[in-house]
């Protein structure tokens, strides 16, 4: 068999099932699917996937909005949502300064007029006594005290203000302690960190207590008392005859969450990957692989995988290594330019697959995977994008995607309308690809989604399968 008979018998096998196949062992000349299919775990046991990156945190920005008044806090959400910090909403806070916040390490950068900055690293106690003890060498301690929360402060002339807490040092730096207001809110902001709950502060103390010392701390000072060292059962007993509006809001939970739009659309465009193109290329060792960049649209780019059941060409004595190379190169690439033609048919499909899987606890689910990061929320017909609002909203649409029949959902206008709320680029983010087998009937796909590991087959006709060997 010549190079172009062989190109035209390879293509067409890769297209066609029903032809008989020269390209495989003889045990699968019928072209049957299932055949192939009972050789996938052949071609996963073949490889590991790879290792799991250090998962950056994710951080949440919004408003805390005091119903009837005007009192407004940013409301921090980090540490992946477990804990919580306000800050006046008077300052402006720079989101791209977080996006590479690990469990290990990160950081917090704001300004109001000039930049402050909040870092947070992870360190066991000794380590943090032992750096307090080297900093007392070099700066004057100002402050040292321990609040009833075992929050423990370290304050340095000329360097910055230290906290431990929760197993973290947090070092808050750019203040001018010459200026009260701002001295005592960088102060509020490091007391205010608590955990939270569902995404909520558990305890509404916190912010109350919050709240009095920003209001009343200067007022305090004059008379001598410095309200960061009081309890704050102490410091709410002092005005619980004399209760604002604020105070009222928030010891009856009158207050309310609202998202921080330029922050999530910014965090969006901002998350779209800049994968740099690299040309296919196949590699012969001890198996046939490819390398490059392999393009599935939503599923990522693929910069290595296997090459399988391609016999023919691989065990060919007629033709030479380079004219192999060659004709599997024009396999894989048309491959690509086909999947790339159907790349919004097999979005739809994972979208599909994936939000089905929701329907029962959307709720859940939204905050789990995070669909926030690649919604279009500015697109969303709501009077004002609060957190209750968004989940109500979200619910309602699954509620009417779990009535169409999956045969019948993708020319649905519901279906259609919904897709339309998701950013496909930032939806891709939370895909990492890790390894792809090409076959001539069908492609392994292997990644990472919303942290958790996937396989998913695509046939011939495109249609994206998950891998469940039970199925097959």
């Amino acid at each position: 068999m010549n190079t172009d008979e062989l190109e035209q018998v390879a293509f067409s096998k890769t297209y066609n099932d029903k032809m008989p196949d020269e390209l495989i062992s003889s045990q699968e000349e019928k072209g049957d699917t299932s055949v192939y299919f009972s050789k996938v775990m052949d071609i996963l046991s073949k490889h590991n996937m790879a290792e799991k990156q250090e998962k950056l945190w994710a951080n949440d920005f919004s408003y805390l909005k005091i119903k009837e008044d005007a009192w407004m806090w940013h409301f921090l959400k980090i540490m992946d949502g477990k804990y919580g910090m306000v800050l006046d909403s008077d300052y402006i806070l720079d989101y791209s300064s977080c996006l590479a916040n690990s469990e290990l390490f990160g950081i917090f950068n704001f300004r109001k007029g000039k930049e402050f900055s909040l870092e947070y690293r992870k360190v066991s106690m000794e380590d943090f006594q032992t750096q307090m003890k080297e900093l007392a060498d070099v700066f004057p301690l100002v402050e040292q005290f321990e609040t009833e929360r075992n929050q423990i402060f370290y304050e340095y002339d000329g360097d910055a203000i230290y906290c431990y807490q929760e197993g973290y040092v947090w070092k808050l730096s750019g203040y001018s302690r010459n200026i009260i207001n701002e001295y005592m809110q960088m102060y509020a902001l490091l007391m205010s960190f608590t955990s939270l709950k569902e995404g909520k502060y558990a305890d509404n103390f916190v912010l109350k207590y919050i709240y009095l010392l920003e209001k009343h701390a200067l007022q305090y000072l004059y008379k001598g008392i410095d309200l960061r060292k009081e309890s704050a059962l102490s410091l709410c007993e002092k005005y619980q005859d004399f209760l604002d509006v604020v105070t009222v809001s928030i010891d009856n939970f009158r207050y309310y969450e609202i998202f921080d739009l330029d922050y999530y659309i910014a965090k969006r465009k901002k998350s779209y990957a800049k994968t740099e193109y690299i040309p296919l290329s196949i590699i012969n060792k001890e198996d046939w692989f490819f390398q490059g960049t392999f393009s599935l649209g939503v599923l990522g780019d693929y910069t290595t995988g296997a090459l399988e059941f391609f016999t023919e060409i691989f065990k060919s004595v007629e033709l030479k290594i380079s004219e192999k190379k060659e004709l599997l190169l024009k396999i894989v690439e048309e491959k690509e330019q086909e999947c790339l033609e159907k790349k919004d048919y097999i979005k739809d499909q994972l979208f599909f697959s994936y939000f089905k899987n929701c329907f029962a606890n959307s709720k859940f689910y939204f905050h789990q995977d995070r669909w926030i990061d690649f919604l279009k929320v500015e697109k969303l017909s709501l009077q004002e994008v609060t957190v209750e609002a968004l989940e109500l909203w979200m619910e309602e649409q699954m509620r009417i995607l779990s009535l169409i029949t999956p045969e019948s959902i993708y020319d649905s206008e519901e279906w259609k309308k919904f897709v339309g709320y998701i950013d496909p680029l930032a939806f891709q983010t939370k895909i990492r690809p890790s390894y792809l087998t090409i076959t001539p009937m069908f492609l392994v796909v292997e990644c990472e989604m919303f942290h958790q590991r996937k396989t998913y087959i695509i046939t011939e006709n495109y249609e994206l399968v998950e891998w469940n060997s039970q199925h097959f």
